[in-house]
């Protein structure tokens, strides 16, 4: 039932009790109307994306987070966490698996399902689960969770990792991102981390094997499927590189980079093996995409105009 006040605004110059009582009822009505509005903003169904892999490395460690788990969403979740224990979590890899999926649910429950994995993740050895909220294309908010615990394998990989970023380094990465794969030897994020700095300091045949060791560990680690597919381009195998940069998009969204940097690679890749037309239908796709400046295609665009125009130049 809806409670309506009629309240005279007051004087400025007035301090008496009525204008004690005007603000506390003003504030009253004030906090109704956020309370309702909040109800609305939660019941409106967004479009939710998952996506990822964490791995927790051993038996006692996967027991712990799956009763963590059941304790949260039966006494503080409940029915806000939009996955159940018995279709993410495996056994058999000590694992919690979210195929990618688009759901179609409430603001409330994109804040509560983010919120457990955060909780969960720091049990984790190795992965990532990746989520967005998204409102008629526009994103409400995105989520990138991760383990950051002192885990011997998680220090040594965020160590090899900001070595990575620092560039210059790579060596002193290598090694760090090989300890990690020493404290646990299914890495399969380190593995595609070690492939990347092999790439960069032209070790193929290293960068070959690595990304190809992190994909048989992990299907849908789609940053290893694009690493593999570049250096097949440099070693002219191009129906593998179109492969592997076709399972690189099926593994990632519209909304992340590497979607549309595969996309790219693979009209190139076609390019190459004189498939004019079907390179043409890539890249027509590709530059319909309005790209920030922050967005690394965005100085890909020239390289896809290009291509776009020799393609119809064979056609």
């Amino acid at each position: 039932m809806d409670v309506y006040f009629a309240v005279t605004s007051p004087s400025v110059f007035d301090t008496s009790r009525q204008t004690k009582l005007y603000f506390f009822f003003a504030s009253k009505i004030t906090s109704i109307q956020h309370i309702k509005w909040q109800k609305v903003m939660n019941a409106q169904p967004c479009k939710l994306i998952f996506k990822g892999r964490l791995e927790f490395g051993s038996q006692r460690t996967y027991d712990m987070v799956l009763k963590h788990w059941m304790t949260r969403t039966e006494t503080y979740f409940k029915a806000d966490v939009l996955f159940k224990a018995e279709n993410v979590f495996s056994e058999e890899h000590f694992s919690l698996t979210v195929p990618q999926q688009t759901i179609m649910s409430s603001e409330k429950n994109w804040r509560s399902t983010t919120a457990l994995f955060k909780e969960v993740a720091q049990y984790a050895v190795t992965g990532t689960v990746r989520g967005w909220c998204v409102d008629n294309g526009k994103i409400l908010g995105f989520s990138h969770i991760e383990p950051t615990s002192d885990k011997a394998a998680v220090i040594e990989f965020q160590r090899g990792c900001e070595l990575v970023r620092q560039g210059g380094m790579e060596i002193e990465a290598t090694e760090a991102l090989s300890r990690a794969i020493e404290k646990y030897e299914r890495h399969s994020r380190a593995y595609e981390r070690r492939g990347y700095v092999n790439y960069k300091l032209g070790n193929f045949k290293d960068a070959l094997y690595d990304f190809s060791k992190s994909i048989d560990i992990y299907q849908q680690n789609a940053d290893a499927w694009y690493g593999r597919g570049k250096v097949n381009m440099l070693r002219n195998e191009w129906e593998a590189a179109i492969l592997d940069f076709e399972t690189t998009f099926k593994n990632t969204v519209p909304l992340e980079p590497l979607y549309w940097l595969a996309r790219l690679k693979k009209s190139d890749s076609l390019f190459h093996v004189k498939r004019y037309a079907e390179a043409k239908k890539e890249l027509e796709l590709y530059l319909k995409r309005a790209f920030p400046e922050n967005d690394p295609n965005y100085r890909r665009l020239p390289k896809a105009q290009w291509l776009l125009a020799e393609c119809n130049k064979m056609l």
